[in-house]
């Protein structure tokens, strides 16, 4: 099997959030994170303007409610920022962030502080700016793949996407750990519970991926990229 090169330029289609995630200030290293339960709500529109986190571990997912619905808006991975709009004195309205994970770390910032941090240090300020600008383009990313590609396209993207930014690559196999629920999954790409489980048991059945409830295993990138064309 031929090896892939994986810089920008080899790939058909965007895939979001690979190349350019944001790194964290430093000055979350010295804070304690906290571990949450799957499901553990890490704010709502009462404490949103409170403080600023970074993933250390695990998956969250923000989402805002409309007429009692979720709508999912973004979601966040080790090493990423979230609710930097609060830096910025930007009303989120009904936002909720939840755990998406089990297992799910988090560490947290005052806003005041970070403000302050901000005072002493403006690159700070860039950060936070590549940040939201970095979560933007997710979305947008994310609502251009629901009006360009059919269902089981969003979820081949979202797998190549999500394996090689949260995955450890072994040989030529791929091995991401815990794996996503199939609802997880349709949450984010638009999309029923169903349609995945179809779609994943599909490339299952071509030796392309092998999953449980545990792991998921790409066997062949390759394979699976050539699905966009």
């Amino acid at each position: 099997m031929m090896t892939i090169d994986f810089r920008r330029e080899t790939f058909p289609i965007a895939l979001p959030g690979i190349f350019s995630v944001p790194k964290c200030p430093s000055l979350f290293d010295e804070i304690p994170e906290t571990t949450l339960k799957k499901g553990a709500v890490i704010f709502n529109e009462l404490n949103a303007h409170l403080f600023v986190y970074k993933v250390t571990k695990g998956m969250v997912r923000l989402y805002s409610i409309h007429d009692g619905k979720e709508m999912l808006e973004d979601y966040y991975q080790p090493g990423e920022m979230f609710n930097c709009e609060a830096l910025l004195h930007n009303d989120q309205g009904e936002m909720v962030a939840k755990a998406m994970t089990q297992g799910t770390a988090v560490k947290k910032i005052s806003v005041h502080a970070f403000r302050q941090a901000i005072t002493a240090n403006a690159s700070l300020y860039e950060k936070v700016l590549s940040s939201i600008s970095a979560s933007l383009s997710r979305t947008q990313e994310r609502l251009r793949s629901i009006t360009l590609l059919n269902s089981q396209q969003r979820v081949v993207q979202f797998l190549a996407s999500h394996t090689m930014k949260s995955g450890r690559r072994v040989g030529y196999e791929w091995v991401v750990k815990p794996a996503m629920t199939h609802q997880e999954i349709g949450s984010i790409i638009g999309t029923g519970r169903q349609t995945v489980t179809t779609a994943l048991n599909k490339l299952r059945k071509n030796g392309i991926i092998h999953f449980n409830r545990s792991y998921l295993i790409v066997r062949d990138m390759e394979a699976l990229l050539r699905l966009l064309d």
